[in-house]
């Protein structure tokens, strides 16, 4: 695999959740993993329950971002991505580690809906540690 960059969705096989169990996971990448020394990713979900009456694009009430497959055609559902619990993910884990094997690009976000999405995160300040926001942001 090679260094994913911004907008890039992988799709992380057997992903760990915190019940447990394991099941496939789309990650969105927030910043250029081949620079820094760590990939950090949002995780997505199809679950609308969570997100009854939400717009298009940033939802920060709702700390999502909703990407309708009408939109964008990355996805192939109605796909909310979770803000702004960030995940890193350590850059040599991705490409040699234990991890690498279970993780792939599936596809990417257009450069608008990127931009659009880097710009709700804007709105969770706050909850972003700062040297997450660094490299998000820089």
């Amino acid at each position: 695999m090679a260094y994913p960059y911004p907008g890039q969705i992988l799709c992380y096989k057997d992903f760990p959740f915190e019940d447990g169990s394991k099941r496939n996971k789309l990650l969105v990448v927030l910043n250029d993993s081949e620079r820094d020394s760590v990939c950090l990713v949002l995780k997505t979900t199809s679950q609308s329950k969570h997100y009854e009456g939400v717009v298009k694009g940033c939802n920060p009430r709702e700390k999502a971002f909703f990407v309708p497959t009408n939109w964008e055609q990355c996805f192939t559902v109605d796909t909310y991505i979770q803000l702004p619990q960030i995940i890193p993910i350590p850059t040599d884990k991705l490409l040699v580690g234990d991890i690498s094997g279970k993780i792939y690009v599936s596809s990417s976000l257009s450069i608008e809906c990127f931009r659009l999405l880097r710009n709700c995160l804007r709105n969770f300040r706050d909850d972003i540690s700062p040297q997450h926001w660094k490299l998000i942001f820089k």
